[in-house]
């Protein structure tokens, strides 16, 4: 059944494609914009120097100051600090891009894998902060959807923790290559894992216009099914309308804590030749949703 619904998508789109060319190629430039002016700019430099630093063995470097202080709250293992840590700065999907990496390099084991694929989707901090005040006009708003956003993934990663702490094993340093293959892979790296995410963004936004032009949506219901294919579409969409502050921030966090379906195939792409279990991270999400909204709508009322 569920390979016959993709067979009809894919086939509609393969229609569209011909009945009206036009919806589909203004899409694509769309996407391309939206990839090139806010997706490529805020994620690529992350993407390079976290690369750049597993490679050089950041990860021992990072556990001298904050291994205590993460294994006292998360019960983690040393290299679980720099997912943490680097998931937080970088933007998804770095959090399963990072996981990916350590576990395959066996500075991480399959348990610790699951845990933190539960928590560390964390959306880029320059993105939200960006996007949000375009949205809310409001900076201090802005601040507060980024807080609610991080905090709701430690609250989770606290709750969830492992009842024993992991044994804090000295990690050993890997043989490190010259500074210009170590530059040339880590470009590699990163464009394969964008282009992915142009791709994946670029097919969306098909979805997401045929969707909302066939079955004449407008208004919410095109801003949610926006959001629930493509976050950055859904949170774009929004500035569309004319709403509460308050809802319009609850909408912004609900689709940046969910990521929307383009974030979930990205990461099960990264996760796909691994045994980490993309059900962990489905959960994470919709937990995610509601404690950040919920947070973010006590929070808010201080502040509209």
């Amino acid at each position: 059944m569920k390979n016959k619904l993709i067979q009809v998508m894919i086939f509609v789109i393969f229609l569209s494609l011909i009945i009206n060319p036009h919806l589909i190629t203004s899409e694509i430039l769309e996407a391309l914009k939206v990839f090139s002016t806010v997706l490529f700019p805020s994620i690529f430099p992350f993407f390079l120097i976290s690369d750049l630093l597993i490679n050089y063995n950041f990860c021992t470097t990072l556990n001298k100051y904050f291994s205590k202080i993460n294994n006292f709250f998360f019960h983690t293992s040393n290299a679980s600090n720099f997912v943490i840590m680097m998931s937080i700065f970088s933007g998804f999907p770095s959090g399963a891009k990072y996981i990916t990496t350590l576990l395959d390099k066996k500075l991480l084991n399959l348990n610790q894998a699951n845990y933190l694929i539960t928590f560390t989707h964390f959306a880029n901090p320059l993105f939200v902060l960006t996007v949000t005040t375009t949205i809310l006009k409001d900076t201090s708003l802005s601040y507060l959807v980024l807080f609610c956003h991080i905090i709701s993934n430690l609250i989770i990663a606290f709750i969830i923790r492992p009842k024993e702490k992991e044994e804090q094993k000295s990690l050993l340093l890997q043989d490190v290559k010259s500074f210009s293959i170590n530059l040339s892979n880590s470009i590699k790296s990163s464009c394969n894992l964008l282009m992915i995410i142009l791709g994946n963004t670029c097919f969306f936004f098909i979805v997401t216009k045929l969707i909302t032009t066939y079955l004449h949506l407008d208004g919410i219901a095109t801003i949610i099914v926006n959001g629930f294919f493509d976050m950055t579409k859904g949170i774009f969409t929004l500035s569309n309308i004319d709403g509460n502050l308050l809802f319009k921030g609850i909408l912004i966090l609900s689709f940046i804590s969910f990521g929307g379906i383009n974030v979930h195939m990205q990461t099960l792409n990264l996760l796909n030749n691994t045994k980490i279990k993309y059900k962990n991270f489905l959960c994470g999400r919709i937990s995610q949703l509601a404690i950040s909204s919920f947070l973010f709508f006590v929070l808010a009322s201080y502040f509209i």
